[in-house]
């Protein structure tokens, strides 16, 4: 609990700080209010505010509250810049004023659809949109909730859980809700509260935004660096603001769109009017892994809060790429004349030719020879290779397979002689011609290559009919290097399995093998007489209330519903227990079984109290006794929080994971899943990288954590924040926990996120009245010795910097964040239109000329305007003598947000 007590900042001060917690409540961080006065209540006692709730609103929204609760006009009565105006653009998740009969409220969420034709940012009749489908999923309720908006457009979501959740929009013809927030608009339930929603879809990005994209050149050799021409243009009829780009070369590492060159674009977007066209140069050091597969690339989306609206125009643009560290070019040819030369006749074009490590076999590079001959390798980690030759060649001798890659790079030739490329033929034969269906079947496979070349990374590509460990196909599994088969050698592999599919009565194992340079798979076919054999399987459900862990008396549960799947041929069964929790299959094909159980009243089998797959055999009945336990979100909770909400790339978070029981016994083997998508900018790792082991027992691969009745342990995880958060200028966190986290959905779910900056920023210009109109500083026209303050807003915004210009006109302001920000000058000047408009660009110095027209002279009541001149009326609209303004720019800068939403007011 925090506790503020001084005296009030000026009349009804208590209720703008009510007003101020109201709207701060949904923010989880805690926010240090050293920067701010010492504040009572009208009578003089404390007032107290507390910050607890998470934040899981969009950044945005934290500069609009701020600005309710200092500003001294409304803060509800200018709009913001955004693409799509936010008070029917963005999602908005402000519950309701309370209603004046305290009463409980049946509808937790109310919301209007519209489309917006006209284009004007607000709902005009004939625009509201009937049968939209919306979605709700979020941490206070486990399911997806749906509804359908009726005739006028509205939807209602009834008896929610209070939490947090991300709506999805899906409309007829194209139309689209987008997410405004970088948080992607979540909506904030609270108990007995209906949170109102307004959700504007307009047409797609793709649709309004188009963009195109070349490099300077069509090839490059390493070490390079690629001029990327970006030409935009807006083809509708509105401005259209903040515009990024998200490029997938976190995932591709020849790609480009992650140099220091987009990261003003990164930070700040780009505005475009309507009709506007603009054209921008990036240059990018091309990566070194480029000339490993010969080529670099460059794929991107483009939209305004790009890691949200994905509808958005893409580019896609490649070169080749050689060269680099790592080096080696090899020239393949027939040597005809016996010279230990290449002549010009001689060069095999369109070779390919593959390396591979020489130790494991594994692919690496490769790379098709030039009209010379020629084939170029680059960026190769020093080391020794193997040289693989795809198509009617094969190597003199195979002394020349040998590559060996120096810090220095190499050069060398490769002698040729026509070969037939190689040919794999495969046979499968069975153990027995005939069946049970539950037995075991045991088969060997012979693989033989009658071409003329070896054959290399020779694998089963794909195998069906027996249910087994591909493990038993050794080095020729799938998913590894594969072995190698000399010209006229063959290999034969043994393996066993159950019998998992009939063809038309018959046990049927087919499959395909496949070898590199190979263009159609190999397949094989073998098949056998099966005798169908039954079996029975039954058990008994009970739901565990006393949490003993064993049945006890007035435990069965009877009507439980229970899926058998499985068995050869495949059924499908649905059983309900009986009076005494009873279940039975009698005669049900034998074979592998997965089986689910659905209870009334909440109560769960999870995957740890349930045999998910059994076995049936025929004299072998199968008995079970299967534990129901209560909803793993009723025995304990789980919130995870960052200790930030802004990073910078390489900074290691810290995460704060909190599990409280509320179960009367011990619950072992907690862990984390998280990152359910795989998104490259989520902590927890994602499906190319494992979760990192900062992460200690919550790990896959871990024992898990023990939670004892009615504990409450914290753990602290540790790690870098991810790369990929650069692409979405955020970084999330989506977690369930519990044990087995993957089988039981019953687990808790924990979010939170924060954004990704791209650093400070500064601002340097001249301050001059422009008295001839030539948009340059001429003789005599600086402004000198003039005040000047940066604001986060034109006319209701707050004071973030202020400097004098000296003796040239000349002001600096540094370490600024990145954002949008206003000048506003003391004295007899004024700016006129956008002219004091900064736009600051993170890790960048802007420099400009700001131009100032004479400011008519105001007379206040009462009096004379004093000669000095005065703010031309900012001072008195934010409120700056008694609020104390410079407080709130230390606080913009601590949470490194983009000051250009601070202060602004919405328009209801």
């Amino acid at each position: 609990m925090l506790t503020l007590s001084a005296r009030p900042w000026l009349p009804g001060s208590k209720k703008i700080l009510n007003a101020f917690w109201s709207c701060l409540k949904p923010f989880r961080h805690v926010v240090d209010l050293r920067y701010f006065p010492r504040v009572t209540g009208a009578r003089g006692e404390p007032l107290s505010i507390r910050f607890t709730s998470r934040a899981v609103l969009g950044i945005g929204v934290f500069g609009t509250v701020v600005a309710l609760a200092f500003s001294a006009t409304s803060a509800y009565a200018q709009s913001e810049p955004t693409s799509t105006p936010p008070a029917s653009t963005a999602t908005s998740s402000e519950p309701a004023p309370p209603p004046p009969v305290q009463a409980q409220q049946q509808d937790s969420v109310s919301g209007v659809l519209y489309a917006d034709k006209n284009d004007n940012g607000v709902q005009d009749p004939g625009e509201a949109v009937s049968g939209g489908f919306v979605s709700l999923l979020g941490d206070g309720d486990p399911d997806k909730r749906s509804a359908r908006s009726d005739v006028d457009g509205k939807f209602i979501f009834r008896d929610l859980a209070p939490g947090t959740y991300a709506p999805t929009y899906a409309l007829d013809d194209g139309w689209v809700v987008h997410h405004v927030n970088a948080g992607g608009d979540l909506i904030t339930v609270r108990a007995n509260e209906t949170t109102q929603v307004t959700a504007r879809a307009e047409r797609p990005y793709s649709e309004q935004i188009e963009v195109s994209a070349t490099f300077d050149r069509e090839s490059y050799r390493l070490p390079a660096t690629a001029r990327i021409t970006l030409n935009f243009r807006n083809t509708g009829n509105r401005k259209i603001h903040g515009i990024k780009p998200r490029c997938d070369s976190r995932n591709r590492p020849d790609g480009l769109g992650r140099g220091k060159g987009w990261d003003a674009l990164l930070a700040n977007g780009l505005t475009l009017g309507a009709g506007q066209k603009y054209t921008m140069s990036i240059d990018e050091e091309i990566p070194e892994a480029a000339s490993l597969v010969g080529s670099v690339s460059l794929n991107c989306a483009f939209a305004p809060n790009a890691g949200w609206n994905t509808d958005g125009p893409t580019i896609s643009v490649q070169a080749q790429a050689s060269g680099g560290a790592g080096a080696y070019t090899m020239v393949f040819g027939e040597d005809r004349n016996a010279d230990a030369r290449i002549d010009g006749s001689e060069a095999v074009e369109g070779l390919k030719v593959v390396l591979l490590d020489a130790r494991t076999g594994a692919w690496v590079a490769d790379a098709t020879s030039g009209a010379d001959g020629r084939t170029e390798f680059g960026g190769l980690p020093i080391g020794e290779y193997r040289a693989v030759v795809v198509g009617p060649w094969t190597f003199t001798d195979a002394g020349q397979e040998r590559v060996v890659i120096t810090g220095k790079g190499g050069f060398g030739y490769r002698f040729l002689k026509p070969a037939s490329p190689a040919d794999l033929r495969v046979e499968v034969k069975l153990d027995k011609p005939r069946y049970e269906s539950h037995e075991t079947v045991h088969l060997e496979l012979t693989i033989t290559n009658i071409g003329g070349q070896t054959a290399e990374r020779v694998g089963v590509e794909w195998f069906d009919g027996l249910s087994f460990s591909a493990e038993q196909w050794g080095e020729f599994r799938p998913s590894v290097s594969g072995g190698r088969i000399p010209a006229g050698e063959s290999r034969t592999l043994s393996a066993s399995g159950r019998i998992s599919v009939l063809a038309d009565g018959k046990l049927a194992v087919v499959g395909a093998i496949a070898h590199l340079g190979m263009r159609d798979p190999s397949g094989f076919r073998a098949t056998a007489e099966v005798v169908r054999t039954t079996g029975d399987l039954g058990g008994v459900v009970y739901t565990d209330e006393n949490i003993n862990g064993r049945l006890d008396q007035g435990e069965v549960a009877a009507d439980a519903e229970v899926w058998l799947s499985g068995g050869v041929p495949h059924t499908s069964k649905q059983i309900v227990t009986d009076a005494e929790g009873r279940f039975s299959a009698k005669g049900i094909p034998s074979g592998d079984y997965n089986i689910s159980f659905r209870l009334a009243g909440g109560w769960m089998v999870h995957a740890e109290d349930q045999s998910a797959n059994v076995r049936v055999e025929p004299g072998r009945p199968v008995d079970l006794t299967v534990r129901a336990d209560r909803p793993y979100t009723e025995l304990f909770g789980a919130t995870a929080e960052l200790d930030k909400i802004s990073y910078v790339l390489g900074e290691t978070a810290r995460i704060t994971i909190r599990f409280t029981s509320t179960a009367g016994r011990e619950i072992r083997g907690i862990k984390a899943m998280c990152n359910f998508e795989g998104e490259v900018n989520h902590f927890g790792g994602n499906f190319d990288n494992p979760m990192p082991p900062g992460w200690g027992d919550l790990r896959e691969d871990s024992p898990g954590v023990t939670l004892a009745a009615g504990e409450t342990k914290t753990i602290i995880v540790e790690e870098v924040v991810p790369p990929g958060a650069a692409i979405w200028q955020m970084a999330a966190l989506a977690c369930r926990f519990g044990p087995d986290p993957v089988e039981n959905i019953d687990v808790p779910f924990a979010f939170d996120w924060a954004a990704v900056h791209g650093g400070i920023g500064s601002l340097k210009g001249r301050l001059a009245h422009d008295r001839n109109n030539n948009r340059a500083v001429d003789p005599g026209e600086a402004v000198t010795d003039a005040r000047v303050l940066l604001m986060t807003d034109k006319e209701y915004g707050f004071r973030l910097a202020e400097t004098v210009s000296d003796a040239d006109g000349v002001m600096h302001f540094g370490e600024l964040p990145p954002g949008e920000f206003w000048a506003s000058v003391d004295g007899p000047w004024r700016f006129e239109g956008d002219e004091g408009r900064a736009d600051i660009r993170g890790g960048e110095l802007t420099e400009r000329d700001f131009f100032v027209v004479p400011a008519p002279r105001v007379t206040p009541p009462g009096g004379d305007q004093p000669a000095s001149g005065g703010m031309g009326g900012v001072l008195a609209k934010t409120g700056a003598g008694v609020l104390g303004l410079g407080a709130l720019a230390v606080l913009l800068v601590a949470f490194g947000l983009g000051a250009r939403v601070a202060g602004r007011r919405k328009t209801s």
